[in-house]
């Protein structure tokens, strides 16, 4: 059976994870990834120019799962927002990006490409998302923001989980009631302070 690059992309991405929850973040050596995935390192260096390329295309597959597509056309603001922030509740999926962004943040100056992806991917392609979703309730008369773009970046900071401590500590994982009463709690003295 012929598997495509695409496919072959999978499945790296697929014994990344499985790997990393083995041997953490060190112990991922292009060979580890190549033997786990089952094929040569060359093929995977055919797909990914070293390991940061390999990281860097991760991070980018996690990000672009959560532009799959459009939030429910019908719903009303709030059911609009929490859509665009279900992924964020912490689960077993989490501790590889959360493991890239520390690295991405410690070692800014020899991971540029990362640093800069998971800036560019991650907090400002979601803030562009909220921006759109907050134009469009105050096109419809659900909110009346002067300027969306403030109050996108406002939102992100208010909705989104902390994580500082996960940063810190690589063993923190968020309760999952906790963050859904933070975040419920936070978009009421949102959406209650710009209507």
């Amino acid at each position: 059976m012929v598997i495509d690059a695409e496919q072959r992309r999978q499945i790296i991405f697929a014994a990344l994870g499985d790997l990393f929850r083995e041997v953490g973040l060190e112990g991922m050596t292009m060979s580890a990834i190549a033997r786990r995935a089952g094929m040569s390192k060359q093929t995977l260096y055919g797909l990914f120019q070293d390991r940061d390329s390999l990281f860097v295309a991760f991070v980018d597959q996690h990000f672009a799962q959560y532009e799959a597509g459009p939030v429910d056309e019908d719903g009303g603001i709030a059911d609009r927002l929490r859509e665009l922030f279900h992924f964020d509740a912490p689960d077993d999926a989490w501790d590889l990006p959360v493991a890239l962004l520390r690295l991405a943040v410690v070692e800014a100056a020899n991971h540029p490409q990362l640093s800069r992806r998971c800036i560019e991917e991650g907090r400002r392609n979601k803030q562009a998302r909220i921006r759109h979703e907050l134009d469009r309730a105050c096109a419809r008369g659900e909110l009346a923001i002067p300027d969306t773009d403030e109050a996108a970046d406002l939102l992100m900071d208010m909705l989104h989980l902390p994580i500082l401590e996960a940063l810190v500590d690589p063993t923190h994982r968020p309760p999952t009631k906790a963050w859904q009463r933070r975040f419920e709690y936070g978009l009421s003295v949102f959406l209650n302070g710009v209507r």
